[in-house]
């Protein structure tokens, strides 16, 4: 069953966005209840890999694209820039990741779009934003990371930079920033009942993200490097082997956790004495924590410290682990899905709405094929005829829909307007 309720029910948002950032932000949003209609250009969206037509195999569109109605409009042509403008005067959000200059030049820029509807709010995720030295600069996640300061400070102290954790975190943290203005601005709106621009970019994202950093660097002049694997101010925070695996930690009794791991004679040491003695000794403090963790496994101490004595660590699970873990299953965050007959699992919803009357319901539903509600959203939602659609299918295809027809996308749409299974 699809989300029926939550606190965006009735919000329209039409999606233009493509690879990470953007469907990661619209996803979001459908997350909360809001109606996604995702609209891609007659070859898809360059995470469909040419392909139309959705597999569980494909982990971008699998991810990032769930609960969304997918349509195909060559914004281009003639009847499919019409046919967006006429979604434009339905719609309360337009949410896009272009470069301003191909906003302006397909006509999905603020200043056209108010003028079809004023109340539109249309959002862009952008490398380096709209306006600015670096506007015409292409950019995506990792070149984000490398001019947003984010590699300089991941990874191991004289060694090459990493990427953040493995994943896209520019990205991720563009969408959810751009998410977190659209609900700002649906809330103006309802005060005011006008539209608003905004232009989120990712290197801001990023900067925000190292705020503290920021602040030490301020005070201090000094700047921070390679994080590595211990806090780089206070011992007994960070990463420690132990006899097996390695563990997390993070007490703020540091006191407690010296004498719980048999280090009670380091406490009368001048230099374990006080805080102040510690973090000026810290790396000599954290090999010694080390040295002590060897003597058990990273099970074994959780147990005893977090378990029986409150200490904050914890285990460091790969994702297999993680699938099996009792909170993430309590919380139902691994989710089975059904794509066509193929069942899959996906990764839930974060967010966790109590009231009674926003309450989400449902779960979402899978990715569409490559322009598979294309037909259902023109003709029940702007009421186009048969014949609209064919004509609209047939700009974005370049083939008679009539004549004779041999590509994969092509069937796709035909299929769709006969009534037929889209795989067929």
């Amino acid at each position: 069953m699809a989300i029926t309720n939550g606190p965006l029910k009735g919000i329209r948002i039409l999606d233009l966005t493509q690879a990470h950032a953007g469907p990661f932000g619209t996803m979001l949003l459908g997350d909360l209840g809001s109606e996604v209609i995702k609209i891609e250009p007659p070859k898809g969206e360059m995470m469909r890999g040419g392909d139309p037509v959705v597999s569980p195999n494909q982990a971008y569109m699998i991810g990032l694209n769930r609960n969304k109605k997918c349509i195909v409009l060559d914004l281009k042509g003639k009847l499919g820039k019409k046919a967006f403008y006429d979604l434009v005067k339905t719609a309360d959000v337009v949410y896009t990741n272009n470069r301003v200059d191909v906003a302006e030049r397909i006509g999905t820029d603020y200043e056209t779009l108010k003028k079809i509807n004023p109340g539109i709010i249309r959002c862009n995720i952008s490398g380096y934003g709209e306006t600015g030295p670096y506007i015409g600069y292409p950019s995506f996640d990792i070149i984000a990371c490398g001019h947003g300061g984010m590699l300089s400070i991941s990874g191991e102290p004289d060694r090459e930079p990493v990427i953040p954790g493995g994943i896209a975190i520019a990205d991720m943290m563009g969408g959810i920033f751009c998410t977190m203005s659209v609900l700002a601005a649906l809330v103006r709106r309802c005060n005011t009942g006008k539209g608003m621009k905004i232009d989120v970019n990712l290197i801001d994202g990023l900067l925000v993200m190292q705020q503290v950093l920021f602040q030490r660097y301020f005070q201090t002049g000094v700047e921070p490097g390679p994080q590595g694997q211990k806090d780089p101010l206070n011992p007994g925070i960070g990463i420690y082997n132990t006899k097996e695996g390695c563990m997390t930690l993070n007490s703020p009794n540091l006191t407690k956790l010296l004498k719980l791991i048999g280090l009670d004679s380091k406490l009368n040491d001048e230099s374990y004495h006080t805080p102040e003695s510690r973090k000026i000794n810290k790396d000599s403090l954290n090999k010694l924590i080390e040295e002590a963790l060897m003597k058990k496994t990273a099970k074994d101490w959780i147990k005893y410290l977090r378990d029986e004595h409150g200490i904050a660590c914890g285990p460091i699970l790969s994702l297999a682990e993680l699938v099996e873990d009792p909170q993430g299953i309590f919380n139902k965050m691994i989710l089975e899905m059904n794509l066509k007959g193929e069942k899959y699992n996906t990764i839930g919803s974060c967010f966790r709405l109590r009231n009674d009357k926003d309450l989400i319901e449902g779960y979402p539903e899978p990715p569409g094929n490559l322009g598979e509600h294309t037909e259902e959203v023109l003709a029940k939602l702007l009421r186009y005829t048969k014949e609209q659609v064919a004509q609209i299918i047939n700009e974005s295809t370049g083939n008679n829909i009539e004549g004779k027809t041999t590509s994969k996308i092509t069937l796709v749409y035909e299929n769709q307007l006969n009534g037929k299974d889209e795989k067929t």
